[in-house]
């Protein structure tokens, strides 16, 4: 009797044990993770798959049940496959201009599964549902930093143009100066 009573205290024991076990391998999981993203390009919407776990994830597959449209009305299908997908890595693909796309897709929820495996081959399943519902109630711009990236592109284009402008003024001066000489 006193066999059986430790028999159950062993195994009454090891299922805390076993629990933390199960927290740790959902932990280290990976997570690829579809969703549309309208903060890290200035004025652009893009279809985002980020591995939000912390394991690598191979293999990865979306399934769509309909998928999203682009701004040429196109199926966007780029990131249908990924061999590779590493912790906190993420991958995008052009939707359109952000306001005008919000604006059509704003009803629309694209849902599907998404279908992986991790680092030992274990293939994982998990739905997902992406909608920019969520984002038209959100600030767009949250970082100032795509907007202060995108307009410092244009500082070259318009050094050209006050560069260009400044060539004609000395040119006119030099011309009249050139004209004034002449007539005395």
């Amino acid at each position: 009797m006193a066999a059986l009573l430790a028999v159950i205290a062993a195994v009454l024991a090891i299922l805390p044990a076993l629990r933390v076990l199960e927290i740790q391998e959902d932990v280290l999981r990976p997570r690829p993770t579809p969703y549309f993203d309208l903060t890290t390009r200035y004025d652009l919407l893009q279809l985002r798959v980020k591995n939000l776990g912390a394991g690598v994830a191979y293999d990865v597959r979306l399934i769509w049940k309909k998928p999203p449209v682009d701004h040429k009305g196109d199926e966007v299908r780029s990131l249908d496959q990924i061999a590779v997908l590493l912790p906190q890595e993420s991958i995008s693909v052009l939707v359109g201009a952000a306001h005008e796309t919000v604006r059509r897709l704003a009803d629309a929820r694209f849902e599907g599964e998404c279908r992986y495996k991790d680092s030992s081959g274990k293939r994982l399943r998990q739905p997902f549902i992406c909608s920019v519902d969520a984002s038209r109630k959100q600030l767009v711009h949250d970082n100032e930093l795509p907007k202060t990236l995108r307009e410092l592109q244009d500082i070259p284009k318009e050094l050209t143009r006050i560069a260009d402008q400044l060539e004609k003024l000395i040119s006119r001066s030099e011309d009249a100066r050139m004209a004034d000489e002449h007539l005395w």
